[in-house]
């Protein structure tokens, strides 16, 4: 190798210096006798460093072993040459914002020509016309899935159908995040950070996980459920025994997709919507939240079987927590925080993990499938229901029983 002194190979003699293979450190020489790496030191300029090895101080600024002198690098020097990368991440920020902006601003525009369109169709009273539905629809509250016990639950109506499969061998809760049914609405985008609805899950499964003093739970997610239930077993491991996750990617994974797969933008433009102030919440309650009956019925976006087609009672299921005051905006507030840092690839979770996703889901291209198995430890498996939407627990719960069932029976061989 080279080294200050020269040309200098292990096998014709001694190093440099002290006979031993080493090497150079900004505070000196440096081998693997002295005991701790360069970088067990503690080291401040102007101090004396302690030698890890023998546990010796010597003045700042020589090295360990003979007094060769480390120079430390003036801090001029090292702000002069982070300069650049400074002013790299600067620009990429600015960039962005801007796109984020751009893009908001396009699909405002867009999803207000819709409302201008079912403005002129409908009329002025249809369209501005919605009503607060005063009492719950059957089902929501009257215990048909279950106890309204340990948490008031409302709008967890997606699981309904599960809940009745797994709720004689397994003890199923099914809760609503804040902001949505009738949990708590706390005002203001900054009540509903990442870090706070991940709190509030973790805070659920410890009040009610098992065994006591050590809870775990199997994670099911879907959609922002599903999001936020990769983070749960990433940053809490200790409390998901399994993850399953429907429909929902990522962030990580998520953002390396999109830089690949343009497209996908297009499938979430609504996300760069709900960006904007107000103009959301105006736009999902026109005509008695029309657009949020499209997303949910029409051939393109919606439950793509007929037989499992939502009723209008159950469509009022999903309305009845919109339609009450400021039920809009936490719910939007989820998306207005998704920017406010940049999603860094996290190490995958351990627990086993189930990942089910629609082909036909409109939003998430079904693509995202396939690179998250890539990017999960074995043993995960990942199934594609074909010709399903991204409503998965409404249309598809009985094959998605049997497949959480056959996971949850203790079969962990990697799927495709």
């Amino acid at each position: 190798m080279v080294t200050p002194w020269g040309w200098w190979h292990p096998g014709i003699g001694d190093t440099p210096d002290s006979g031993t293979l080493g090497m150079v450190t900004p505070w000196g020489w440096w081998h693997p006798g002295d005991g701790d790496t360069p970088d067990g030191a503690t080291r401040e300029i102007g101090q004396a460093v302690t030698h890890p090895g023998n546990g010796t101080a010597e003045a700042a600024g020589t090295r360990w072993g003979q007094g060769v002198p480390a120079v430390p690098m003036p801090s001029r020097l090292l702000s002069l040459l982070l300069a650049p990368t400074r002013l790299l991440l600067a620009l990429r920020r600015l960039l962005a914002r801007g796109g984020l902006a751009v893009a908001a601003v396009a699909s405002g525009v867009a999803f207000g020509l819709w409302g201008v369109a079912l403005l002129l169709r409908r009329g002025p009273r249809a369209t501005f016309g919605w009503h607060r539905r005063a009492a719950a629809p059957p089902g929501l509250a009257d215990g048909t899935f279950g106890e309204h016990r340990h948490l008031r639950l409302q709008n967890w109506f997606c699981w309904r159908h599960l809940m009745q499969e797994f709720s004689p061998r397994f003890r199923v809760v099914a809760l609503d995040l804040r902001g949505y049914g009738d949990s708590e609405k706390p005002p203001g985008r900054d009540s509903y950070r990442l870090e706070l609805l991940l709190g509030d899950i973790c805070e659920v499964i410890e009040a009610l996980g098992t065994p006591p003093g050590a809870p775990r739970c199997v994670l099911v997610g879907h959609d922002w459920g599903g999001v936020l239930a990769w983070e749960v077993a990433s940053s809490h491991p200790q409390l998901v025994e399994k993850l399953v996750v429907m429909d929902a990617p990522q962030r990580g994974v998520m953002a390396g997709f999109t830089a690949r797969h343009p497209s996908q933008l297009l499938r979430s433009c609504y996300i760069f919507l709900f960006q904007l102030p107000w103009l959301p919440e105006l736009l999902l309650s026109l005509a008695d939240f029309q657009l949020v009956r499209t997303f949910l019925t029409s051939v393109q976006t919606g439950i793509q079987d007929p037989a499992w087609q939502l009723s209008e009672q159950e469509l009022d299921s999903y309305l009845f927590g919109l339609s009450q005051p400021g039920g809009l905006s936490p719910p939007i507030h989820y998306y207005r925080n998704l920017f406010r840092d940049t999603p860094v690839p996290r190490e995958p979770p351990p627990s086993p993990t189930l990942l089910l996703w629609g082909s036909r889901d409109a939003f998430l291209d079904p693509r995202l499938g396939p690179a998250h198995l890539r990017w999960l430890r074995p043993p995960a498996r990942l199934r594609l229901l074909p010709g399903a939407s991204h409503w998965l627990p409404e249309e598809r719960p009985r094959p998605l029983a049997q497949l959480i069932g056959e996971f949850l029976g203790g079969g962990d061989k990697e799927g495709p």
